[in-house]
């Protein structure tokens, strides 16, 4: 039988040339690639760079946002601050003139014949919006004597009489019924005490009253007594329910003026 055999040479071309083939398809395609990629870098770079300045303005918006927000938030709190301030101040100052008032009178009557008395018990020690004193018939003290603070606003009266003490009945007492006068427009009214410093009364509903007016004696001095905190209406009824609170905390009595 006769073979036949492809010559040495021609082998190694057709090698040499699958391998050149395949060199070219690499290199193109390494080309080819890099096209695409500078192609589609430089059509997509704008869209990320708007992107990107879009995110860096949103997120600025929302930092600036937070920011501007946080700032009223600590405004409002430091306001809030020095209002709770302020307030403190004009108490502070006011219980501090009291105590200078006191102070100053080192015997028991001052200049205006009033004899200074300091509270020995309080609501809640004592019920019904009554309080004992340390003056009584030593000191000239008779029933039904005013009792008073230093600013002017009326107590009560004293009810009874001791050597060396005496019991006063306030105005808010349950059940005490005491002539008075709306500052707003003059309307005489009478005060009913609810007892821990509150009272109650009623007005015809078209008379104008509104939280916050004071309530003053019916003698010459007309002296503060009471201010309004709750307006009551139904729209059924002919007349409003009215309720006001002493003027001052009836639980932190120290000191109070007697007027003989």
């Amino acid at each position: 039988m006769k073979v036949n055999y492809l010559p040495k040479n021609r082998s190694r071309s057709v090698y040499f040339r699958r391998v050149l083939i395949l060199i070219v398809i690499f290199v193109s395609g390494a080309m080819i690639f890099s096209l695409l990629n500078k192609f589609i870098n430089s059509s997509v770079a704008p869209v990320w760079k708007v992107e990107n300045r879009v995110t860096q303005a949103f997120s600025a918006g929302v930092i600036f946002f937070n920011s501007q927000k946080s700032l009223v938030a600590e405004n409002m709190m430091l306001k809030e601050r020095i209002h709770s301030l302020e307030t403190e101040l004009f108490v502070l100052s006011v219980e501090q003139k009291r105590e200078d008032t006191f102070l100053e009178l080192l015997g028991r009557k001052g200049e205006s014949n009033k004899i200074i008395a300091t509270v020995l018990t309080r609501p809640p020690q004592t019920p019904y919006d009554v309080i004992t004193i340390d003056v009584g018939s030593n000191e000239s003290i008779t029933t039904g004597s005013k009792i008073s603070m230093p600013e002017g606003s009326l107590l009560g009266t004293v009810s009874a009489v001791f050597s060396k003490s005496a019991q006063v009945k306030l105005f808010s007492s349950s059940g005490e019924e005491t002539n008075a006068v709306l500052e707003r427009n003059n309307v005489p009214i009478t005060l009913v005490g609810l007892g821990s410093g509150n009272f109650r009364f009623e007005l015809p509903r078209d008379i104008v009253i509104e939280v916050g007016d004071r309530i003053l004696s019916s003698d010459v001095g007309t002296r503060h007594l009471a201010t309004v905190g709750e307006v009551n209406i139904r729209p059924t009824d002919s007349f409003k329910e009215i309720l006001a609170k002493s003027p001052i905390n009836i639980f932190t009595l120290r000191f109070i003026f007697i007027e003989p």
